[in-house]
């Protein structure tokens, strides 16, 4: 059973302004929920239904189990119903969780690692794609505007599949840092450029992706060293306006891979 009071107070998370407020955020499915479990992030609270009958861990219904760190948490069944009202998704799943955000600032970036820098990046499922990504690619910090969609938002934490908790996601004013950078090269990525596939890379180099609608904003466009483009292959009949963020980010994340070894 679930109190009515909590209920409501864990609804407020599905919102931007209370999870700032207290400081938390939610995060669903057996994945990722046991990916943070096992994680350095403190889970305040764990919610289950009979469905999530016993998981590796050592966890089950009746008992709390330990984690990798030797503490413990207690899992709180509740109905089905109940996991309907706290959940953010269409299909309640069988287990959800309670996380304190982790803070991470400019001060946490290393300079002799790759940044991704987004910018203005609104669609939770496009900034979730791009978390998921970059962990696969082995690159583990990201930058983002101020105007990008939190990270903890609900869509974002589904989408990236467990990867939000490798990924150093950073929030900041983008003019204010990259004018400490000078000494690194700073690429953008355009619709017209120079080829990807006929760059220089280097291990600690920044590259910049704007929005779709948008693409990358004039105040920092000053900052960008060069302008670089995934080239369009036409054929008869077709002239795609774009390609989504995500799948750009995938494209120069592979690219770059293959011509650095970082």
């Amino acid at each position: 059973m679930i109190s009515k009071a909590l209920i409501s107070r864990i609804r407020l998370l599905h919102h931007k302004k209370h999870r700032d407020e207290q400081n938390l955020f939610i995060v669903e499915g057996v994945k990722s929920c046991l990916e943070t479990l096992h994680s350095k992030l403190e889970v305040v609270q764990c919610f289950v239904t009979e469905r999530f009958d016993k998981f590796d861990g050592g966890f089950s219904l009746s008992q709390a189990g330990s984690l990798d760190d030797g503490s413990s948490l207690r899992l709180t069944v509740i109905s089905e119903k109940e996991m309907e009202r706290i959940s953010c998704l269409k299909t309640a799943p069988e287990i959800l969780c309670v996380v304190k955000k982790q803070q991470y600032d400019i001060s946490n970036l290393d300079d002799e690692k790759p940044l991704l820098v987004l910018d203005s990046i609104h669609d939770p499922g496009n900034l979730g794609s791009i978390i998921r990504t970059a962990d696969w690619f082995g690159f583990s910090q990201i930058l983002c505007s101020d105007e990008c969609v939190e990270y903890t938002n609900p869509k974002v934490i589904q989408a990236t599949m467990g990867s939000f908790l490798r990924v150093k996601i950073v929030y900041t004013t983008l003019s204010d840092y990259l004018k400490t950078q000078s000494n690194r090269n700073i690429y953008g990525l355009y619709m017209k450029g120079e080829p990807i596939h006929k760059q220089s890379f280097k291990f600690n180099d920044i590259v910049l992706i704007g929005s779709e609608s948008h693409g990358i904003s004039e105040n920092i466009t000053s900052f960008v060293k060069t302008k670089i483009e995934i080239p369009l292959f036409p054929h008869e009949d077709s002239t795609p306006e774009s390609l989504n963020a995500s799948i750009a980010v995938a494209i120069f994340m592979y690219s770059y891979r293959e011509l650095v070894n970082f």
